[in-house]
């Protein structure tokens, strides 16, 4: 081993603090074994086995804080040391030894000191290894970048969690062989094995290299103990933090006591339970520590404080009715809650403390925080005594009695505290409500699963699937690792990672799909510009107004497309003023059916000799359905023109006997006007069958006349108004849109039944007219 103990004098590098890194996951796995053995459950139970009241396992609950108390003096010791490994590996062996006395206890002790015995071999085992945990923490801080450190501890949580769960859940069957009284042969072959497997911890702990330390000045023993205090920042966060600890350890040694003697379940269904919280945790770990490395670490820990504190609320209401299903829900919301709080928390310590001395920081808080834990657990062991003493009390259908009172006041004492909370210096811009508002966006568990999926993956099409997936998940989380991707080495990622920002529509993504645009080696210009539809903001709008002059004509063709989607009727003016100069065809067009969803009727004129000078029926229908966005019908149309010849005779002649129903019972006008419009359109509907187009739009042209006379409308091609006053009509909405939008569906079908009268119409000119027909009488008969 001791060629394995090296001093490193330079920084390791990637390739050692990668290896470094998985070696510590090796190392909390084994450890955690023996931590789920020797802690929670276990611990408390074989306490019970040995004759601990209420009283004492509140005692010996506070003996693991007490054991390590002496963290606050350790620094003294790790700030003069050079190496720290060689510290860490004796002391974690010793520490994890100290457990074989305890498996053996009934035959090493008297029975009136056998409690007492558990409780100092407790505290004298965390005592051991207090002596270095502040060395641990700052080892793996110098070990795990800054940038990574959040979803390193959640995974590491992860891993230690799942070994864990499967270490926890066979102990209990394990235990639950075991007859009542019979159980200490259980115990004893636990722990042996608890020590077996730290055993090998301590042999992983041994290939994990050890970075150079963060030094400074030489500071004398009495101020290095002082420097924790005199850090406003870090000081506030310590007794904070630690006073919620101080709250929550008052309730948390009794939720296994009450199982065990209030709702009389096995280890085996405890151990399940307790499955239930460890599989929660691990599901939750990723998403918490992804939101910590994105969002800071002060808003991830401020929510799951929230969650946490309505935990032993949760507890209050189980009875033994329901407690098969309360209890499973209460576990699954803890579990969730502290995987985000103990990464959270740890990591913004971390964060908080300088890296000079950071050991003499870490060990202050460790040892101020393990002794308001220690009084937490005294006093809730005082209490829980107390509860036992007060009657029974019934509400709302629930029985409420012993320890369901300490619970419940100890879920309000939490919640009280949340105010003192926000008291933390923040590490971060993003408040608690932003990050709500963050992930409430689209579905955060999937768009978790495709990050990590694409992170994992060196497959582009694998990269480009997920890229796409985290668009269509339409998650505001996933936004900075798309812009990420704009810079891939692969184009097909490159495009759909703009595509799914598109999909999204952040605000933030403006400015790097700008910088797409402006690249000249830039092969997703295009898609970036139309990216830039998707955020309907003043910026991106000012920008898109600019690249309509691009001299590319794929940018100006893309930042209409863009224009089209926002629909911001403030770019009328750009465009109009596009339309002046523009000689391509293609963006002539886009341009147009931009204004016309714009509902700028002063391109109609240009609109109708663009259709009459059409050469085929694609770009005639692309250019009718504009017309239809102008006539506010734009579903009708398009119904009609995809339809076949004979379905387009049959929707005609419903769309005629519909007007004649309207036309009918029209009931602004008079019983006579009425007669007279449907006997107007059974004509035109007859010269329709007998497939006479001249005819059929002479007589709709004679209908809509009357109906812009009965309706109240100026005509526009009365003599004494201008032919262009319809285009500079200014757009109206309500009511008083009405007469604008008859006036213009009626110049649309006279223009139509005079073209007709020199040339044959095209079957999208003749589907056109109709549509105007019925828009016509809809806007009439709808005033009624």
């Amino acid at each position: 081993m001791g060629n394995r103990i090296m001093q490193q004098d330079k920084k390791l590098t990637r390739l050692q603090t990668a290896r470094g890194m998985r070696m510590w996951n090796v190392n909390g796995m084994l450890e955690s074994v023996h931590s789920a053995i020797t802690t929670g459950v276990y611990t408390t139970g074989y306490a019970l086995h040995l004759g601990a009241s209420s009283a004492m396992i509140g005692f010996i609950s506070a003996s693991i804080s007490i054991g390590q108390l002496l963290q606050a003096f350790s620094p003294l010791l790790i700030e003069r040391l050079q190496r720290r490994k060689p510290l860490c590996l004796s002391a974690n062996a010793v520490s994890s030894s100290l457990w074989l006395p305890i498996a053996f206890i009934p035959f090493l002790f008297f029975e009136v000191y056998q409690v007492l015995a558990l409780m100092g071999c407790i505290a004298l085992s965390k005592a051991v290894m207090s002596l270095v945990s502040p060395a641990r923490q700052s080892w793996l801080t110098d070990l795990v970048p800054d940038e990574m450190r959040g979803r390193f501890v959640a995974r590491q949580r992860s891993l230690t969690a799942s070994a864990g769960l499967i270490t926890s859940v066979c102990a209990g069957f394990f235990l639950s062989t075991y007859a009542a009284g019979d159980e200490q042969g259980g115990f004893t072959t636990l722990f042996i094995v608890a020590v077996v497997f730290s055993g090998f911890g301590v042999w992983a702990w041994s290939r994990i290299p050890e970075p150079q330390k963060s030094r400074g000045e030489h500071v004398p023993s009495n101020q290095l103990l002082r420097l924790p205090f005199r850090h406003g920042p870090f000081r506030r966060l310590m007794f904070l933090v630690s006073g919620r600890l101080l709250i929550a350890q008052i309730a948390a040694p009794f939720f296994t006591v009450y199982m065990l003697r209030t709702l009389e379940v096995s280890y085996a269904q405890i151990a399940i339970y307790s499955a239930i919280q460890t599989i929660a945790t691990i599901i939750m770990n990723p998403f918490w520590g992804y939101l910590a490395d994105k969002y800071g670490y002060k808003p991830v820990m401020s929510l799951t404080a929230v969650g946490l504190a309505l935990f032993p609320l949760g507890w209050g209401f189980v009875t033994l009715e329901n407690y098969w299903i309360m209890v499973p829900l209460v576990q699954v919301w803890g579990g969730s809650m502290s995987a985000g709080w103990g990464t959270a928390r740890f990591n913004l310590i971390v964060k908080t403390a300088p890296a000079v001395n950071r050991s003499a920081f870490l060990g202050c808080y460790s040892a101020v925080s393990r002794g308001c834990a220690a009084c937490g657990a005294v006093l809730g062991g005082i209490a829980a005594d107390l509860c036992t003493s007060i009657p029974a009390v019934s509400f709302f259908g629930y029985t409420f009695a012993g320890l369901q009172y300490l619970f419940l006041a100890n879920g309000a004492l939490r919640v009280a505290y949340m105010g003192l909370l926000t008291r933390v210096t923040s590490d971060s811009q993003v408040s608690s409500r932003d990050v709500i508002n963050r992930v409430r966006k689209g579905n955060p568990i999937a768009t978790l699963w495709h990050l990590v999926r694409m992170g994992k993956s060196s497959n582009p099409s694998v990269r480009a699937r997920a890229a796409r997936e985290l668009g269509e998940t339409g998650s505001h989380l996933a936004v900075d690792e798309l812009i990420a991707l704009l810079e891939d080495s692969d184009r097909n990622v490159r495009r759909e990672a703009v595509q799914s920002l598109s999909r999204i529509g952040a605000v933030e993504s403006v400015n790097p799909l700008l910088e797409c645009v402006g690249s000249p080696s830039s092969d997703i210009a295009e898609e970036a510009v139309e990216a830039l539809g998707a955020v309907p903001s003043s910026l991106s709008l000012n920008i898109l107004v600019t690249l309509l002059h691009d001299e590319r004509p794929g940018i100006r063709r893309s930042a209409i497309l863009a224009l089209d989607r926002i629909g911001d009727r403030r770019a009328e003016t750009a465009l109009e003023a596009l339309l002046e100069h523009e000689r391509d065809p293609a963006i002539v067009q886009s341009a147009l059916e931009t204004l016309a969803r714009m509902g700028n009727t002063g391109i109609l004129g240009r609109l109708q000799d663009l259709i009459r000078s059409s050469e085929t029926s694609l770009e005639r229908g692309v250019l009718v359905m504009s017309a239809g966005h102008l006539l506010g019908a734009p579903d009708l149309l398009y119904r009609l023109l995809q339809s076949g010849e004979m379905d387009q005779d049959r929707a005609t002649v419903r769309i005629f006997r519909t007007v004649r129903r309207q036309l009918g019972g029209w009931s602004r006008v008079e019983r006579a006007a009425r007669n007279r419009f449907t006997e107007a359109v059974d004509r035109a509907l007859s010269a329709f069958e007998r497939q006479q187009t001249g005819e059929v739009l002479k007589r709709l042209v004679e209908i809509a006349r009357d109906i812009v006379a009965e309706a109240g409308t100026d005509r526009p091609d009365r003599p004494d108004r201008p032919d262009h006053a319809t285009e500079d009509m200014a757009p109206a909405e309500g009511p008083a849109a009405r007469p604008n939008e008859i006036a213009l569906a009626y110049r649309v079908l006279a223009d139509l039944e005079s073209e007709g009268r020199n040339r044959t119409l095209h079957s999208e000119e003749r589907l056109l007219a109709v549509v105007a027909f019925q828009r016509m009488a809809d806007l009439a008969t709808d005033t009624d």
